[in-house]
């Protein structure tokens, strides 16, 4: 029974020892940064997609690529990385919808530090552009 409650135990500690990472919705053109390559959508998640769209459908706000029951999904981003490869913030462009804007930067967040997306070069400090697409159909 010990051994079962260590695994949760040890991963809380290590969640909670994570650095923050600052997330912002703000305008402006990123498109001259270097680019950050994606890996996969390992990290992303049904549940984030499906949220997505019922926030689309009961009309909270206007998402980008939504036609009325698939979501094209498509924004650029910037993220910055220390030195030593650790994310520190994230900045996505505004949907005017602060609870998008909260699911889409967690989701680039978790993506990010997951390694679905990582800098050209280890190392290199800096800010990066990336971008986050996906189709999805409910």
């Amino acid at each position: 029974m010990k051994y079962l409650l260590a695994v949760p135990m040890a991963a809380m500690l290590m969640g909670a020892s994570a650095p923050n990472v600052s997330v912002i919705a703000a305008t402006g053109d990123w498109s001259k940064l270097p680019q950050i390559r994606q890996y996969g959508y390992d990290h992303l998640t049904k549940n984030l997609m499906n949220k997505l769209i019922d926030i689309a459908l009961k009309k909270q706000c206007t998402l980008p690529g939504f036609d009325g029951a698939r979501l094209n999904f498509d924004i650029t981003f910037a993220a910055a990385f220390a030195a030593d490869g650790t994310l520190q913030q994230v900045v996505i462009p505004k949907l005017n919808c602060p609870e998008a804007e909260g699911l889409v930067g967690g989701a680039l967040v978790e993506m990010i530090n997951g390694h679905d997306y990582k800098p050209a070069y280890k190392g290199q400090a800096g800010w990066y552009q990336g971008e986050f697409t996906f189709a999805y159909e409910e």
